[in-house]
Formats: structure tokens, C-alpha cells, sequence
């Protein structure tokens, strides 16, 4: 979007913008593929405890004993995903007291380590190279619903758990109504993860990360996810168990019928399940981006009945050291070799799958009969609108943390969260936007969680009118911000963008869609936070492009934002 001449650039001003806008594209929700992911990836992992100065910075807090016990990746391979590793060097500084090895029942493999009389900071560096590989071929299952015998170590993943309440009358109840119409495997799975995905928001910082709290709040991080879909899977019969690992902060992009779904997620830890199959043996899902395979952005360290048995977990005396962990990946090759098959109507958000049917072979009859899909369960809810009243008002997608909790301490005790901040460099060669639904209002400002990194000029946001699904033509512009009066701190925090200067008129907006789109001018450096999955709209709802009108690329997450004004 061209800047206008100075006098029209006032908050009440008309954008008029002279571009080309693409037919809309696919509106389906599962998108069916097939091809090839794989990717080569040179990555380090390091993990600090820091040993605070006492007042005044004379000597440090000594901490008498300090026990870590953290996973290491290994080797990995099922039908659509496999993973190898190289090169895997552990080093720590300065060097512990102890140092073992463990493989657990589940074949997990930690390491745990014991420092005495600590002084100094403690860091632990993990470095390897890992080589993913999805490939993404039609596949088909035979497995009934219900499932009928199969091995006892396979059993095990049916038990519930403190975290996986399976047995609970409320979840089993819900499970039973889920499922009440599948006649396979596949299609009990599907009925199952597309009421997760329709119904559970993805929230930071939860109180709780048990299947019974998401249940009742209808949001969790990725563990909540995880613990919930695993609840309703076991309670119906169908072994499934959590995976943890890390994340890479890399897009690949799925081909649409006019542009791409950019697959995106932040880099850090990261939980996400496995169900198995009798024919087709387990089988990777991530309940927030993909069925039967996983990206090769998700790097796999364990696997277990719920998150206790895959985190890593420290303790200390007199006191617990502030934890810290950073990931840094570099990409040796990455190739990605994808069509789009073909679209399914569930769930409500974007979800990427290969070709995998379900036949069930009647005793009767010889041929095999393709059965019809599962029966929706149940509708997604409606896409939020201000409410039906006059006066002041305020909406949007607004639930972010300042800062993404990445342990949970209970006294001296310590274990590690699977979750990670995610935010775009919003200032960077693309232009992001997100939508959002209003009725008649005074529009008196917009904010955007955000966080400044540095840089100079200014930021400022277009509202612009919904045009076939996209950023259309026209709308209004906000006052520019100079990036020197932007506070710079850690975390993230609402940045307030106006239309108006002081004694102008307030403009205002008609009932309808419209887009958030961010600009900026200089050399700004700001990244604005996201929430995965869509907690807000609808999967159509937030778009970015590189040349900044044909917003080719769908996102598959929403922005945070807040909308303030006077219904009218």
C-alpha cells in the first residue's frame, strides 16, 4: 500500500489502493497431500542455571547441589516420518561432580547430571545434526472400531493416568458420543482430533496441563492438547501416547488452489502424541498442524504415557537457579516436494494430512467396502462479534503472556514445559494482517502485543476493508509511531496505535470484515505475538505477502490484537 500525500494521510483519510487482488482461495480445512519433507539440520541446544551475586555483587549464592536429568534425541522411524541423528556431543561447563545414562521403559534415553558447591553460572551445550524425512504416500487401514486384540506392550497405552483421566465418566461419556458413528480406526481418530481442534483454544501459561482442566476450560498449550485427544482416544479404546521434542522456527508451505498455507510454529519445546494402528503401527499426529506424519521442524526426544514420563525435571538445595534454554538450528538442506491432493470440510481450522483411508471388510463379503466419513462433531462455534449493545466497547484476540513460562517449580523442584514464545518478525520483507468482524463503531484504537528489538522510523497499521477473503481496497490508516518512543523491554505488551489526533473527529467503521494490516517505515526491528492454531476466527483470518496486495499466503494461527471504540 503506497503512502498517501501528507494531507490525506490523517487518521479519517481514504486509502485508495491500485493493485490486483487474487480470487480467494481454498475454504476447505484438511488438506490432503502428498510428496515429500526433508530436511538436514546442524542444531544446538543449550541449557543454563544461573547462579545469582549476592547484594552488592561480592560473592556468589553457592548452591550446595544441583541434579538435572534432560532427554537426548535418538533414532526414529515410523510409516510417513523417520529421524537419524550424527554428532551427538554433550559438553558441560564447568564439569559436574557425576555424570549417567538411562533408558527408561520406554526406551527414552536422559542423562543426568550432579553438580556440588556450585559458584558460577552451569551450561549444558547438546549439539548433533538431525536428519528428518516425512513422506507423505496414500496409505490405508483395515483396523475396526472398536479395535479388537493386540500386543500387550501396545496394551499399556490404553491405561489412564493423573494427567490422561480416561476413565473419567465426563470424558468417557464425550468420547462415547464422539465416536458413536465410526465403524474404523480412522474414522474414530479423525472424530476425535477434529472436536479438539474445533473446540480447545491454545492458550500460554496454563494453571494446569491435565485432560480434565482442558476439558473444563476449553484451552491448553500443546500438552494440553496432547493430554486431552490422548483422554478421549484411550477412553474409546485406541492406544495413543505423548511425544516431546523441540520445534524449528522455519515456514514450509502447503500449495493451494491460489497461494500457500504457511506452516509455522515458535522454536523450543514441543509435545505431541502418537496413535497406533494394528496395520500401520504408530502413527505421529500434531493435534495443532498434522495427521499421521509430523514436519520436519519437530525434532523427537521421547515418548510416554503422559507429559511426567517425557520432560526433563532438576532440583537443587538451598535453592532452585533461574532456568534458561536457547535453540539455534541451521538448515544444511531442506526440500520440500508437496501437491495438494485434495480438501476436506473438518475441522474448522487448517490441518495437513496425507492420503489415509479406512476400509472395513465385512465377514460376509469378499471386496473391500470404502466407508463413508464420520459425521461432524460437533459444529464449529460461530466467528466472535462485538456484542449487541451501545457504548464503549473492546474486542479481540487479547489473551497473551508477557512472558512464555518455560518450567513450573513446586519448592526445590523443577520441570521442564514444552512450550515456546511465537512471534513474527512483523518488520521484515512480508506484510502481515488479520481480520476481525465488527458491527457499526467509532473506532478509537487498535493495540498489537508486540515487542521492540531495535532500529529506527516508525510503525503504523491500515484497516482496511475485506475484499473476497483478503486486505481490499480502502479504509483508514493510523497515526505513525516513531519507533524512539516505543518502550523496549522484555516480553511482549500492547503497543497503541490512533486515528485521530486530539479535537479531530473519531472515524468510524460500518458492520462488516475487516484487516488489521501492519506497516513500517525505516529500519524498524518489531515482532508482533501469535497464539497457534486460530483461538480467535477461523482459519481464513490471517494472511501476510511479500508484495504487499496479493496476500498469497494463508497463516495457520492468529495474531494478537485488541479493538477499541463506541458501538453505535
Amino acid at each position: 500500500m503506497p503512502l498517501l500525500p501528507a494531507e490525506m494521510r490523517k487518521a479519517a483519510g481514504i486509502i485508495v489502493i491500485l493493485a490486483l487482488i487474487l480470487p480467494v482461495g481454498a475454504r476447505a480445512k484438511t488438506l490432503v497431500l502428498d510428496g515429500d519433507l526433508q530436511s538436514r539440520i546442524k542444531t544446538v541446544q543449550e541449557v543454563t542455571f544461573d547462579v545469582p551475586n549476592i547484594a552488592g555483587g561480592r560473592a556468589p549464592k553457592e548452591v550446595r547441589t544441583l541434579s538435572f536429568r534432560f532427554a537426548v534425541p535418538g533414532e526414529f522411524s515410523s510409516k510417513m516420518t523417520s529421524q537419524g541423528i550424527e554428532g551427538l556431543s554433550v559438553r558441560f561447563s564447568p564439569e559436574p561432580k557425576a555424570v549417567s545414562e538411562e533408558t527408561d521403559r520406554f526406551g527414552n534415553r536422559f542423562k543426568k547430571v550432579g553438580w556440588e558447591g556450585l559458584k558460577e553460572n552451569a551450561k549444558i551445550t547438546i549439539s548433533f545434526t538431525v536428519n528428518l524425512k516425512s513422506e507423505l504416500r496414500p496409505a490405508e487401514s483395515r483396523a475396526p472400531f472398536p479395535l479388537e486384540g493386540m500386543p500387550e506392550d501396545v496394551k499399556a497405552f490404553l491405561a489412564p493416568t493423573a494427567m490422561v483421566q480416561s476413565k473419567d465418566e465426563e470424558i468417557a461419556a464425550l468420547s462415547r458420543k464422539i465416536t458413536q458413528t465410526a465403524r474404523t480406526e480412522l474414522e474414530a481418530v479423525a472424530s476425535v482430533l477434529n472436536w479438539v481442534a474445533d473446540n480447545i483454544k491454545y492458550t500460554y501459561n496454563p494453571p494446569k496441563y491435565d485432560a480434565l482442566y482442558t476439558l473444563k476450560t476449553g484451552k491448553g498449550n500443546c500438552q494440553n492438547l496432547a493430554h486431552i485427544s490422548m483422554a478421549l482416544l484411550r477412553a474409546a479404546g485406541i492406544p495413543s501416547r505423548i511425544v516431546g521434542g523441540i520445534t524449528i522456527s522455519r515456514q514450509w508451505k502447503v500449495p493451494l488452489e491460489n497461494g500457500f498455507l504457511v506452516q509455522d510454529m515458535g522454536q523450543g519445546g514441543h509435545a505431541w502424541m502418537e496413535v497406533y494402528f494394528p496395520d500401520e503401527g504408530w502413527l505421529p499426529y500434531d493435534p495443532q498442524q498434522s495427521r499421521q506424519f509430523t514436519s520436519t521442524r519437530h525434532i523427537r526426544q521421547t515418548h510416554g504415557l503422559d507429559s511426567t514420563d517425557i520432560n526433563d525435571s532438576w532440583s537443587a538445595a538451598p535453592y532452585l537457579p533461574e532456568y534458561g534454554e536457547r535453540i539455534e538450528a541451521s538448515f544444511l538442506m531442506d526440500e520440500t516436494d508437496v501437491r495438494l491432493v485434495s480438501q476436506k470440510d473438518a475441522p474448522a481450522v487448517y490441518i495437513a494430512s496425507n492420503d489415509f483411508r479406512a476400509r472395513a471388510v465385512p465377514v460376509s463379503a469378499p471386496p473391500a467396502v470404502e466407508t463413508p466419513p464420520p459425521a461432524l462433531e460437533p459444529p464449529p462455534p460461530p466467528k466472535p462479534v462485538p456484542p449487541e449493545r451501545k457504548g464503549p466497547l473492546e474486542f479481540g484476540n487479547t489473551d497473551f503472556p508477557a512472558l512464555v513460562n518455560v518450567y513450573q517449580a513446586v519448592g526445590n523442584e523443577a520441570v521442564r514445559i514444552l512450550d515456546k514464545e511465537t512471534a513474527e518478525y512483523a518488520t521484515s520483507r512480508h506484510v502481515y494482517a488479520q481480520a476481525f468482524e465488527t458491527r457499526d463503531i467509532s473506532i478509537e484504537g487498535v493495540s498489537l502485543a508486540m515487542r521492540k528489538f531495535g532500529g529506527d522510523g516508525t510503525v503504523f497499521i491500515d484497516i482496511v476493508k475485506d475484499e473476497d477473503g483478503r486486505p481490499g481496497l480502502s479504509g483508514l490508516r493510523s497515526m505513525p509511531l516513531p519507533l524512539s518512543g516505543i518502550a523496549k523491554r522484555p516480553g511482549y505488551y500492547w503497543v497503541d496505535f490512533t486515528f485521530a489526533r486530539r479535537g479531530e473527529p473519531i472515524p468510524e467503521l460500518k458492520a462488516g470484515r475487516y484487516w488489521i494490516v501492519l506497516r513500517h517505515s525505516g529500519e524498524t526491528i518489531m515482532n508482533w505475538f501469535y497464539i497457534p492454531g486460530n483461538p480467535y476466527g477461523d482459519g481464513d483470518d490471517t494472511r501476510s505477502t511479500v508484495k504487499g496486495y496479493k496476500w498469497e499466503d494463508l497463516l495457520n494461527y492468529d495474531f494478537v490484537f485488541r479493538v477499541k471504540g463506541t458501538a453505535r
